[in-house]
């Protein structure tokens, strides 16, 4: 087994025990909130922004560099910004404490940089992750973010939170059958498109960063109604698709879409409540909950897959040559 998969199996746990010590977190709302992250945690980011600009309240997530280099000081001192960083060490995260000490840290690792230069510091508790790619720690920091949001918005959310642990716990039990579909289906050596409306473009953006991360997949995220706009031409060259498809607003029209994909000839993974049946669709059945938390256990999917399919390529998820799990350097 490798290390990925071992933290992959970790998830349930480290999803509980991150709601449950964060449980009597309060947050003020004085400014607009900005969030700021790389990789899975600026994916973590803008799942969050996406929650609470739903119910009306002003936020935005940008990553770390663009703050440092392109957006001014008064920029972000009209705003209560959280900076993001699963290890808390990595270059720009701790660039941005620096400079702006007035941050909010959101982190796995205590007693890291980040944590030490932040006014204040959150910790999600997904316990140390040593794969390259992230699972555990997009996890927990997700699952944290919302409960932030259900907080800001005087939702609760908490149940919901931790019913996406057991489900992510049930469906790990059927790791083995996951990953034989998706290796019958999706062929690693093509490049694959991950789709979604609403919530679930986070879950295809990180999804599509663990294949580029794992398998050396190329993969593309997009929202579906963006691919209609121009990339929907690439199903005429065997177009090969995930598509995120939790009951929520658009369940329908999605439900439609992927339908008519299938139809002119892509190849869809399905991931949704309930089965698609077409010869050129794969479905995989999870209970969406809520729609603001399935990018949690939906990810699961993606990550059985880059095992999968790293596997096919003579690779070992979660390894890998060129990068390292921290990123010290711009």
């Amino acid at each position: 087994m490798s290390k990925f998969f071992e933290e992959v199996n970790q998830q349930p746990n480290g999803i509980r025990e991150t709601i449950r010590q964060n449980a009597n977190v309060t947050i003020q709302h004085t400014k607009p909130f900005l969030f700021t992250g790389m990789g899975s945690s600026l994916a973590a980011s803008e799942l969050l922004v996406s929650y609470l600009n739903h119910y009306g309240i002003q936020a935005a997530a940008i990553d770390n560099s663009e703050l440092l280099y392109y957006y001014s000081k008064e920029f972000l001192q009209k705003h209560q910004v959280f900076v993001i960083s699963q290890s808390g060490e990595s270059y720009e995260a701790i660039e941005l404490a620096n400079r702006y000490p007035h941050v909010t840290a959101i982190t796995n690792t205590e007693g890291s940089t980040l944590a030490n230069l932040a006014s204040r510091v959150l910790y999600t508790h997904a316990g140390k992750e040593e794969a390259i790619a992230s699972s555990k720690s997009f996890t927990t920091t997700a699952a944290l973010m919302i409960l932030l949001g259900s907080k800001i918005s005087g939702k609760d959310i908490a149940d919901d939170l931790y019913n996406a642990a057991a489900i992510l716990e049930e469906h790990l039990s059927r790791a083995n059958s996951y990953q034989e579909q998706i290796g019958a289906f999706i062929n690693p050596n093509h490049p694959l498109v991950l789709l979604g409306r609403g919530p679930s473009i986070f879950t295809a953006r990180q999804g599509s960063l663990t294949l580029k991360e794992t398998a050396r997949i190329y993969s593309e995220a997009m929202s579906a109604p963006q691919f209609r706009h121009g990339p929907f031409e690439l199903i005429k060259e065997n177009l090969q698709a995930v598509f995120f498809n939790p009951k929520g607003i658009t369940y329908e029209i999605n439900r439609n879409y992927v339908l008519e994909m299938a139809e002119l000839g892509a190849k869809v993974l399905y991931v949704a409540d309930e089965r698609l049946e077409h010869k050129n669709i794969s479905s995989i059945v999870i209970p969406s909950i809520n729609e603001f938390v399935s990018p949690i256990h939906y990810s699961l999917v993606i990550q059985l897959a880059a095992v999968e399919l790293s596997h096919q390529r003579g690779l070992v998820a979660g390894k890998a040559e060129l990068i390292t799990k921290v990123t010290r350097k711009e």
